[in-house]
């Protein structure tokens, strides 16, 4: 009877530690409405503005089976996409004042890939009130992704 006391909890334990531990992206699932750019790495030869005026009125929408961007240059939709969490940001050009970006304030980062699993260019960053979508290029060796551009969405 002891061993089966015991065993129930461990049982409960580990489905607690689970369930408190893991990210969840239905945390934010919804559509967003473009806020600002955030972020331009140090690569580009844009501006903060120029991203502003592209973006404006752009929306973005995640959901289980769905991840689309619509602004008025680009499109970019992902069926049934794959949101794999991510522990940091692991980009050694990335600085960001915490005014704007609070990295150690951050709930969530998920790395979008497609349903085949092939990584895409987008990532998502979040706490429990903000979103923000990241835009990433591969190091020339392959090994890492830069972050180009981040931008801000709200509900």
């Amino acid at each position: 009877m002891k061993k089966i006391i015991q065993l129930m909890l461990l049982c409960l334990s580990l489905f607690l530690f689970s369930a408190c531990s893991g990210q969840n992206p239905d945390d934010f699932y919804g559509t967003y409405r473009f806020k600002k750019a955030v972020y331009l790495s140090p690569l580009s030869s844009s501006m903060l503005e120029v991203f502003d005026s592209t973006m404006d009125g752009a929306e973005v929408t995640i959901e289980k089976n769905h991840f689309k961007i619509l602004s008025k240059e680009f499109l970019v939709e992902l069926p049934d996409p794959q949101y794999i969490s991510v522990e940091k940001v692991d980009d050694e050009l990335f600085e960001l004042s915490e005014s704007t970006f609070p990295l150690d304030q951050l709930e969530g980062i998920y790395a979008v890939h497609e349903a085949s699993g092939e990584k895409t260019s987008w990532w998502i960053y979040h706490t429990d009130t903000q979103l923000w979508i990241g835009e990433t290029i591969p190091t020339p060796a392959g090994n890492k992704d830069h972050i180009m551009t981040i931008f801000e969405f709200e509900k």
